[in-house]
């Protein structure tokens, strides 16, 4: 496992790949977002070169707000074509994964346009960023109407594209880990982990929420995943339960057996 650090798209990302660093994350999850961390904003060489002296990876992640499911051609390609511009800059970084979101489509026009519409840009995403080296991985969103059916459907558009698991996403839409795992765990490519009630995606640090830690990372070591699992744990700036958050989860991680059962049952 390589524990990941995702920069605040507020702050300045060089200082934030640099505060990584320094405390011991292998990997760091680089966010191209404004306000602070936008395209026009970023110094790529600065950032790989303090990644290359500390032995750290990276991944690549845009913004979850991109329209991918808008119905609206013109909208939906500038869309891709944003996270087009973006590949450049993520391959000069050394990304060799990058994430998309899933977005629910207007009601009006029926769960099947989620699946067409979403598959339709990452696949024109998965293209372009082949020659770049980079995969296209899909992040699920926290929602009980995108079920594992519909997440499946969007990844069959192509077959480059992979998996992004989100445990804390997949809690608050009722996904069982277990099922999503033995479904889609040959196409899983990153792990974003923070802690809920159940209800919202409250990007709590690990043990503040509901969800079953030890099980869940066991499912994870289980189907033989071994990569890099970053913390979006939001706290204030001195970072004081992301860390403690990475502590509980090497632990963990360390101790992980195969546990028998997926995570417990949501509250109602």
């Amino acid at each position: 496992m390589q524990l990941g650090f995702m920069n605040n798209p507020r702050n300045d990302p060089l200082a934030e790949a640099r505060w990584a660093a320094v405390h011991g994350f292998e990997c760091l999850d680089l966010t191209i977002e404004h306000p602070a961390a936008g395209p026009e904003q970023l110094e790529p060489a600065a950032i790989r070169a303090v990644l290359d002296e500390a032995g750290m990876t990276v991944v690549g992640h845009t913004a979850w707000y991109l329209p991918f499911q808008s119905p609206i051609e013109r909208v939906r390609r500038a869309a891709v074509e944003e996270v087009a511009a973006q590949l450049p800059i993520f391959a000069s970084v050394g990304a060799q994964v990058v994430n998309v979101h899933i977005g629910r489509a207007a009601s009006i026009l029926g769960e099947d346009a989620t699946v067409e519409l979403n598959g339709r840009s990452f696949a024109e995403l998965a293209e372009l960023a082949a020659p770049y080296g980079i995969r296209i991985m899909a992040e699920h969103p926290p929602d009980r109407e995108v079920p594992l059916e519909t997440i499946c459907a969007i990844l069959a558009a192509d077959a480059r594209l992979g998996f992004h698991l989100d445990v804390g996403h997949a809690y608050v839409a009722r996904l069982d880990l277990a099922e999503v795992l033995a479904t889609l765990g040959e196409r899983l490519c990153h792990v974003h982990l923070s802690d809920n009630r159940g209800r919202n995606d409250d990007h709590m640090p690990i043990g503040a929420g509901y969800i079953d830690w030890p099980a869940a990372l066991g499912l994870l070591k289980a189907c033989g995943y071994d990569g890099t699992i970053t913390l979006e744990v939001f706290d204030q700036d001195d970072h004081t339960f992301l860390l403690a958050s990475a502590r509980k989860v090497r632990e963990w991680w360390a101790a992980a057996g195969v546990w028998g059962h997926s995570p417990q049952e949501n509250p109602q």
